[in-house]
């Protein structure tokens, strides 16, 4: 599970926490006990008349009294706590007033402050707010009354009062749901919390979470950078903000929402490395590569960093060379993020020496080979096999850096070498077969490709097919018709096992074959000449008669009837001169 929805459910866990000791008990469900609310009295300011306060603080407690699922904490029981710290009652602003609620095991604290216009007979409330010691707190906006008015301004806070509970109901039901995984039932009690309270940075955090669990990662984005906005040091929000936009192809703002918060955790390696490993599977390995860069610096040498920097470099080289030409040289990007990688690996090397493991040789390996170092691929991979000369990959790789170094005898022993190792390694004969039929050795390529059919590795079509290509290439395209003859007579060596469409193409092509050649070599017209072309002709003729040439040279739009008139004619041209010869 990636790590920004494991935090999201301890998220959803430490709200259920602060908030569920407030709440009633779902409606299908026994109210067990009725919580406890601190109700402070108000704290004047400015000289300002303190029975206003205190009425409006008794009123208020008679009122919370009178809901089925909370009570107030008796004014004496706060009187005598506060004195336990030297406090007055006049003294409990917010913040005294949640340290103490603690100490009364109050699930709620009411609080705040006023001033009074002597003149007018008014008091101006400020700051008002209910406040869940160690949760959120639910402002109540500045308003003034005149001083008959207490018991209509209690009114209107334990107003405010219930419907900060039916926030924080809606809030622990939010999270409750989201950890069930009820999404629609998540989703409604979220938007309830949030219509209420806009700034309960926890829900709307649940939320953004709950749209990314629902595919909606555009909408989960936007709710994730209004948590930012609102708490910029909300680590969640920021590690979420991250993935989202990584996911959306945002990169470089994925780069700067995990920054930040790792700015919140700068020596922690494993969170570090946590991270980037979400950046690299949200789609950005070069983003978690700089991550692990950023990181080396604080720590040079830590190893599961520099394995890390050096994974990443990797995957970002190769995801930049994707979709070039095979043989096309890499970018001068990609082949610095291979540097990089594979200056972080040999660290790791220096370090681990033998217990290095295999898969990480391998990488090296194929990284210098993408640079061109074919040497350097070779000289590493020597090393590799006195210490894993088991692993028969390895082994295949080293064959392959060996045949591109042009070095082909010792890539097929090598790969005879692999094949020891894993005789199920897919392709070992096949790819000794095609480097042989690179290098020119036709007959010996034909005996590894066989072998390469019998074993399974191929179908006796691909490897037909294989051969005929390079006649093609080297012999019909160039008209070079004796390589052409000798490769597709090699190529039909199969044609006990090919299917019917490929037997087509290699007949066709063996006919045309003979035809130019045949041409070329009766120019003379002596008698010579047609005794030497005329079988050619006939063979030709016979070829170009098959039903399943016809077939091919219809499939791939060739007039094959002009090429058997024209056969024919040759033919009768050739026996006449043998005739008249004789």
């Amino acid at each position: 599970m990636r790590s920004w929805l494991r935090i999201g459910i301890v998220a959803t866990g430490a709200l259920a926490l602060l908030f569920g000791p407030m709440l009633a008990a779902r409606a299908d469900a026994q109210v067990a006990t009725r919580f406890r609310v601190m109700v402070t009295n108000l704290v004047p300011l400015n000289d300002a008349n303190d029975d206003f306060g205190k009425d409006l603080a008794k009123a208020l407690r008679e009122l919370i009294n009178q809901f089925q699922t909370h009570q107030p904490v008796d004014e004496d029981e706060i009187r005598d706590a506060a004195k336990e710290f030297d406090l007055d009652m006049e003294e409990l602003d917010c913040i005294r007033s949640v340290q103490l609620a603690t100490q009364l095991r109050a699930e709620n604290v009411f609080c705040g402050t006023y001033t009074e216009n002597k003149d007018e007979k008014t008091f101006s409330l400020m700051g008002l707010q209910f406040a869940a010691p160690g949760g959120a707190s639910f402002p109540i906006e500045d308003q003034t009354w005149h001083e008959d008015d207490y018991e209509a301004a209690a009114a209107e806070i334990a107003g405010s009062f219930e419907t900060f509970v039916a926030q924080l109901r809606a809030a622990v039901f939010c999270g409750d749901f989201f950890n069930s995984k009820d999404w629609e039932s998540a989703e409604r009690n979220c938007t309830q919390a949030l219509a209420i309270s806009p700034g309960d940075t926890q829900t709307r955090n649940i939320y953004a979470m709950l749209l990314r669990e629902t595919d909606r990662n555009e909408e989960s984005y936007e709710q994730a950078l209004m948590v930012i906005e609102q708490d910029p040091l909300h680590e969640q929000a920021l590690q979420l903000a991250g993935y989202l936009a990584a996911q959306l192809n945002r990169n470089e703002e994925a780069r700067q929402h995990y920054t930040a918060y790792l700015q919140l955790n700068p020596g922690s390696v494993p969170v570090r490395l946590q991270i980037a490993y979400d950046l690299a599977m949200a789609g950005d390995p070069e983003g978690a590569m700089i991550l692990a860069e950023e990181g080396l610096e604080l720590e040079s040498d830590n190893v599961d960093l520099r394995l890390g920097h050096a994974s990443y470099a990797t995957r970002a080289a190769q995801d930049m060379s994707a979709g070039a030409a095979a043989n096309a040289p890499i970018s001068m990007e990609a082949a610095e993020l291979y540097r990089k990688a594979l200056e972080s690996f040999q660290v790791v090397y220096g370090v681990q020496g033998d217990e290095m493991k295999v898969e990480n040789i391998r990488t090296m390996i194929a990284g210098y080979a993408q640079l061109g170092q074919f040497e350097e691929a070779i000289s590493m991979a020597n090393q590799g096999i006195q210490t894993h000369g088991e692993d028969a990959l390895l082994w295949s790789l080293y064959a392959d850096v060996l045949k591109r170094a042009e070095r082909v005898e010792e890539a097929v022993a090598a790969l005879d070498e692999a094949e020891a190792r894993d005789p199920a390694l897919p392709n070992v004969k096949a790819r000794q077969g095609s480097w042989l039929l690179e290098l020119g050795r036709e007959e010996e390529a034909v005996t590894y490709l066989q072998e390469a059919v019998e074993k399974g590795e191929q179908n006796a079509d691909a490897m037909a097919n294989l051969i005929f290509a390079t006649a093609h290439r080297k012999g019909v395209a160039v008209e070079d018709w004796n390589f052409a003859l000798r490769l597709i007579g090699l190529a039909k060596s199969f044609e006990d096992e090919v299917s019917e469409k490929t037997l087509g193409q290699l007949d066709f092509w063996h006919a045309y074959s003979l035809y130019q050649q045949s041409i070329e070599q009766e120019q003379a017209q002596t008698l010579e000449t047609a005794q030497l072309t005329l079988p050619k002709f006939q063979q030709a003729a016979r070829l170009f008669g098959l039903p399943r040439v016809a077939e091919y040279a219809s499939s791939n739009n060739i007039g094959l009837q002009q090429f058997r008139d024209a056969t024919q004619q040759y033919i009768e041209i050739e026996e006449a001169i043998i005739q008249r010869g004789r």
